[in-house]
């Protein structure tokens, strides 16, 4: 009986990418790093199977506040794409730092990284990654037209792309957007929207991260029980999946909405726990937020024992 190995072997690669891949989004993070592990080890015979797992075990790392591993497996991604002219898989990883960077608190530098992405890009789908994030940036410094425009744009190019993922992403920023900007009743719809599109999708963070929002959006509209439920999943989700941000955002919001039911001892646990978390994971900008909230809520404490 003959050995078939050797005609499997040059598909193992992408099969193992493509179970990693599959693992992640299924929250199922131990497998899919053992996945894209391996595949980086096959850079000799496989280097764009390859360098593609180094920037998909960067974005592992990222999302666990693993800083100064993601940024080495996302250098050690752009090296080998270079050095193989894979300038889409290059921008992919180029994304992938400017994302470790914005967590960190440095938007200058996250910026100056998707505006190479934009450069290196080759497909619609690695633009519309960089668009989105571009858009994240605008918005967070108060320029909502501008993010608005770039999140639109990131949408057309994950359809043109047919990714429907991307697609439910771009939703769940222009949702967060119309947040920012006060306008509620939008903001829910399209960030309910988001929630149905992000479970369609099979991806279990990108789901919490949308149930996340839309509760804060429930919250603002006083919907506070709503709010608390999609919270509360939210929250289970990215404990399971153990991703230090999201979890400490999570508890920020139930906080709030402790605060909003005039029960600051609850506000404050949650604070509390959020702030662990958040040193822990070397959080800078959520830890000066939950610092700023603590203060208040033991200003509002003060006066009410007045």
């Amino acid at each position: 009986m003959s050995d078939d190995s050797s005609f499997r072997r040059p598909y193992q690669p992408a099969s193992l990418l493509a179970d990693g891949i599959r693992y992640e989004r299924g929250g199922v993070v131990n497998r899919a790093r053992d996945c894209f592990e391996a595949v980086t080890n096959s850079a000799d015979e496989h280097p764009a199977e390859a360098a593609e797992a180094w920037w998909r075990l960067a974005n592992l790392h990222r999302l666990h506040s693993s800083w100064d591993e993601a940024l080495r497996c996302a250098r050690k991604a752009a090296a080998l794409a270079r050095e193989h002219g894979l300038s889409n898989t290059e921008a992919d990883a180029m994304n992938i730092e400017g994302a470790v960077w914005y967590v960190r608190g440095d938007n200058e530098q996250a910026r100056v990284n998707y505006l190479k992405v934009l450069d290196l890009a080759t497909t619609s789908g690695t633009r519309a990654k960089a668009l989105q994030n571009l858009g994240a940036l605008s918005a967070e410094a108060g320029d909502f037209d501008e993010g608005e425009r770039l999140f639109a744009e990131s949408r057309d190019a994950f359809r043109a792309a047919g990714d429907a993922r991307g697609e439910a992403n771009s939703l769940l920023n222009m949702g967060r957007l119309q947040l920012d900007r006060g306008l509620l009743e939008i903001a829910n719809r399209t960030l309910d929207e988001a929630v149905t599109a992000a479970r369609q999708t099979g991806d279990l963070e990108m789901h919490a991260a949308a149930l996340l929002t839309h509760g804060i959006a429930l919250g603002e509209l006083g919907r506070s029980e709503e709010a608390e439920e999609r919270v509360i999943t939210a929250y289970g989700q990215f404990t399971i999946a153990d991703i230090p941000v999201q979890r400490v955002r999570s508890l920020m919001q139930l906080a709030a909405l402790a605060a909003a039911r005039k029960e600051p001892s609850a506000a404050r646990v949650c604070l509390e726990h959020a702030k662990d978390v958040a040193e822990s994971a070397q959080l800078p900008r959520e830890l000066a937020m939950i610092t700023d909230r603590l203060a208040t809520l033991g200003e509002a404490q003060t006066l009410g024992e007045k």
